[in-house]
């Protein structure tokens, strides 16, 4: 080897011996906060890691508030929006711009004023969220076109797209606590476009006694226990366990009976000691977005010392003793968002009528026809057992919820994406579950909502006027 060959094949190395020590000397060790430069805004602004969650005070319980119609007489309209990428938050977006166009029945408003509850999933909560927090805005002639926009925003190279740009900055993910799940959090947080928003802050809004926005339910998974966990400001007591009283005539050990009432049984902040006032609410989507492999689960302390006495036996005594709480999208466990709301509505009482309204762009799981030899792929063989793991609750949420609310006091409707012809079914499947949409992608999926709602429009309006004149007797 020449001189000049050993020095070319240095050359690199030097660069990034270099680079290195740049970053390290310029960037000191992260805990909290750091100020960081993004192309993407040209400005400065604050990462924070996402973990950073504070133990709970008795001052910081979250306090119970009433879920009311918005109108006397008429049915709680809830909605689910399920989790996918860029696409279910735009999706998402679409199919509300639609619901804001069908008058209630009520005579009062749309269909989508009335709804009073969200729970959500992954990106889907990015929406969720948007909507919220610009919910005073909502009857404004550019909302959902702005609504759109965000929702469409290349988030992959807002957050990582400094690293394109110079690489070593990819390093503060090695030689800081700083995760590209927190990258995203900031992102996220800057496109809501509201500030550094707490559940705290949000409460406000949603406990406001004139013209509230929806309560929100931000959901992730608990890789630790396996449970759904829960963000929201509605106190641990809105969501019990789904086991019924009398269980099935199984004898389980005492461990698989622990394990099987664990799993069924969401966990909110409370119940590991942590104070979800003030927890950042773009964090929250964050965590509830952070798909596994992909991206890395959201680290919380976990304060046992903080948990309430009667909080006691909700979360594992190996969760506590743990120091951390590793939580992953929300849709590892059930992608819809319906989970929380059977749970939710068990609090509820038994002749309230109640309408849901799940959106749902995620990917149906249809069988597959193979006709020759297939080599499944490992991202194919995640992608089924994710499907298939989250989709099977959903065949038994009816007989669980009939089991302690009137079934003639419920009703539901699903706005799923989907074409009408086979071509155009296809592509919308094809769509990827990224933080980035093209064009073409947008137009499609403006399409489909516009086309999906229409279809459902008559069974929207028979649904809340059946709820509306039920009596609530069996």
């Amino acid at each position: 080897m020449t001189a000049i060959q050993l020095f070319q094949g240095m050359r690199g190395r030097i660069f990034l011996f270099l680079a290195v020590g740049c970053v390290l000397v310029v960037q000191p060790k992260l805990t909290e906060a750091q100020t960081n430069y993004s192309p993407a805004s040209s400005a400065y602004h604050n990462i924070v890691r996402v973990g950073a969650n504070k133990p709970l005070t008795p001052e910081q319980r979250r306090r119970d508030y009433k879920l009311t119609p918005r109108y006397p007489g008429r049915p709680l309209v809830m909605m689910s929006i399920a989790g996918g990428g860029s696409r279910a938050a735009y999706y998402t977006a679409c199919v509300m711009e639609q619901l804001a166009q069908i008058p209630s029945p009520s005579g009062k408003g749309s269909i989508l004023d009335e709804v009073r509850v969200i729970s959500t999933i992954s990106a889907g909560s990015l929406a969720a969220a948007w909507y919220v927090l610009h919910y005073d805005e909502r009857h404004q002639p550019d909302f959902f076109e702005r609504f759109k926009k965000a929702m469409s925003a290349n988030l992959q190279w807002r957050a990582y797209g400094h690293m394109a740009v110079f690489p070593p900055l990819a390093l503060q993910l090695v030689a800081t606590p700083i995760t590209r799940t927190d990258l995203l959090a900031n992102e996220m947080e800057r496109l809501l476009g509201a500030g550094m928003v707490t559940f705290d802050n949000l409460r406000e809004l949603e406990t406001r006694p004139h013209d509230p926005p929806p309560t929100l339910i931000i959901n992730g998974t608990a890789l630790n226990s396996g449970q759904r966990v829960v963000m929201t400001n509605l106190p641990p007591s809105r969501f019990p366990t789904q086991l019924a009283e009398v269980g099935p005539s199984v004898s389980l050990s005492p461990t698989d009976q622990g394990i099987l009432q664990r799993l069924v049984q969401p966990l909110t902040f409370e119940d590991f000691g942590s104070d979800i006032g003030s927890f950042r609410l773009a964090q929250a989507v964050a965590a509830s977005a952070a798909y596994p492999v992909a991206l890395a689960p959201v680290r919380l302390n976990i304060y046992p010392d903080h948990v309430p006495r009667e909080l006691l036996g909700r979360a594992d005594e190996a969760l506590l003793e743990s120091k951390y709480l590793y939580v992953a999208d929300g849709g590892v466990y059930e992608n819809e968002g319906m989970d929380p709301l059977i749970s939710l509505i068990r609090t509820l009482p038994a002749n309230q009528p109640i309408f849901l309204i799940a959106i749902d762009a995620s990917q149906r799981m249809e069988t597959v026809r193979v006709t020759g030899h297939k080599i499944w792929d490992p991202f194919s063989v995640v992608r089924k057992l994710y499907d298939i793991g989250t989709l099977r609750p959903l065949a038994y949420y009816g007989s669980i919820l009939g089991q302690y609310h009137n079934p003639d006091a419920f009703d539901g409707v699903m706005i799923r994406m989907e074409g009408y012809e086979e071509t155009t079914d296809r592509f919308l499947q094809s769509i990827p579950t990224m933080f980035k949409l093209s064009s073409r992608h947008r137009r499609a999926l403006d399409q489909a909502a516009f086309e999906n709602v229409e279809r459902m429009r008559g069974e929207l309006r028979r649904a809340y006027l059946r709820l509306s004149n039920t009596k609530g007797k069996r």
